[in-house]
């Protein structure tokens, strides 16, 4: 007990005056100390009102590529009105003469950023216990939690405002490792060769949606993508909201997808030994990645953002992949109309691309209007609200031709929009007995067999059976 007290008594608030001031100095009295080191701060790192001035005014002047000294600082104070509440010219005066040298400005550095850290720590522990007092949900409490842990987390290193110049080198280092290895991808490699040669591979923070009517499969598309990323590299975090169907049946479409296994020998325990062996190999490569599934109903964007901070934060990585299975399941309450309610929704799944900082692939029904015609569907058939096709990054739709001959397999996507890349027509084949699709070469898009359109005396109930058949796949 005593030594609880005892440690009670010890502690002290996290912030170190003379490091502070040690590190200004050196910015007054050494130009390299300002070039390598004033990048990596900002104003909270810095605990003390007056220091916080100083630095905003070298800060300042450091972006306008003006010298840093104590003429130069205190004119820009003085221009901002911070000199007086600083202490004036005697107390910068006081920073610069107390520090001989700038030799240890790194370890003063790294002290500022370690208190700047845990104050931000102890302020978000304020909020926190301030909001478990008032609370009358635990779940949003909780949320709240971790959405301050998480952007104590996300403001390590980081600065609000980031000059352009600095973006472009790491720019042009891109430009030049992907030119020495042509090959290499800027993005997530879906595993279909057509599909990453338009993309480039799936960008961080890009909206991806995909649509289609009921039964052309876009979730063994979004499944296939998944798959064909673990097996080329088992470490890439794949996160599956699934909101229509249960972690089983989607476990149960990869496995045969992945060993060419047909659902309905799975179905009637029809296999032989070697098809438990591919299954029992399957298996392991599902074990061996690091795909996870959440099959809850219901869900807001802000309980999958919840979600996707805590995986963060539980297991100290990044996520590179999230699917959506699909938007119009999606609850946003509080909009007056489903047009509001599904708006809020997109806007949200893009902001969540952007915060978790991983491409968000989000699966999307079609209007009645798309599901009824023959025709190719367009941005504008996208269901219930114009907001999808404006806030995504790349909106792209499985199609097939209601008349489409049963035999032929072929399926498009079709790339309506890219934001930062060109549209266009790709060909799949579409082996819905294993739900695998396989790419194809765009020349089987001119060849697409059809079926002579029936009367409607005698084509309903066929009409009806391809629907089923499509349903079923």
């Amino acid at each position: 007990m005593a030594k609880t007290n005892e440690k009670k008594k010890m502690r002290t608030y996290p912030a170190n005056r003379e490091a502070e001031k040690s590190v200004l100095g050196a910015f007054l009295i050494d130009g390299r100390a300002v070039n390598d080191f004033i990048s990596q701060l900002t104003e909270d790192d810095f605990s003390e009102a007056p220091n916080k001035a100083i630095f905003a005014a070298m800060r300042d002047l450091y972006l306008e590529s003006h010298p840093i000294d104590i003429v130069s600082v205190a004119d820009k104070m003085r221009l901002k009105g911070t000199l007086a509440d600083a202490g004036d010219v005697p107390y910068i005066s006081g920073i610069a003469a107390a520090i001989p040298s700038a030799a240890g400005c790194k370890y003063y550095v790294d002290i500022l950023k370690r208190d700047g850290l845990l104050r931000k720590l102890l302020e978000a522990s304020k909020e926190i216990a301030e909001d478990v007092y008032t609370s009358e949900d635990g779940t949003e409490s909780l949320a709240f939690a971790q959405q301050r842990i998480l952007s104590v987390t996300q403001s390590i290193g980081k600065s609000s405002l980031t000059r352009v110049g600095e973006v472009a080198d790491d720019v042009i280092r891109k430009i030049e490792e992907q030119h020495a290895n042509p090959e290499a991808s800027t993005g997530l490699l879906t595993g279909f060769y057509n599909l990453d040669y338009i993309t480039n591979g799936l960008q961080r923070s890009d909206l991806i949606i995909l649509a289609a009517r009921p039964g052309v499969g876009k979730t063994a598309f979004a499944l296939n993508i998944a798959t064909n990323i673990a097996q080329r590299d088992a470490n890439k975090n794949i996160l599956i909201f699934s909101l229509e169907m249960a972690s089983g049946q989607l476990v149960r479409r990869m496995l045969c997808s992945l060993t060419g296994i047909d659902n309905g020998d799975i179905s009637k325990s029809n296999l032989e030994l070697d098809e438990f062996i591919k299954l029992n190999n399957a298996r392991q490569t599902l074990w061996k990645s690091h795909i996870y599934v959440d099959q809850t109903t219901l869900q807001t964007p802000g309980d999958i953002l919840a979600k996707c901070r805590r995986f963060m934060i539980e297991n100290k990585c990044q996520i590179d992949l999230i699917i959506i299975d699909y938007m119009q399941l999606m609850t946003f309450p509080g909009k007056e109309s489903r047009q509001q309610e599904v708006a809020e929704i997109s806007r949200n799944m893009k902001l969540l691309a952007k915060e978790i900082d991983a491409p968000v692939i989000v699966l999307s029904q079609l209007s009645r209007n798309a599901e009824m015609n023959n025709e190719k569907p367009q941005l504008h058939d996208l269901r219930d609200s114009g907001s999808i096709e404006q806030d995504a990054d790349i909106v792209s739709f499985l199609y097939k031709e209601k008349n489409q001959d049963p035999a032929d397999t072929i399926v498009e996507l079709i790339v309506a929009k890219f934001r930062n890349g060109r549209t266009g027509s790709l060909a799949f084949e579409w082996h819905g007995k294993n739900f695998k699709f396989v790419a194809a070469d765009h020349s089987r898009l001119q060849n697409i067999k059809k079926v002579a359109v029936q009367s409607a005396e005698d084509g309903g109930s066929e009409s009806s059976s391809e629907e089923k058949k499509e349903s079923e796949a």
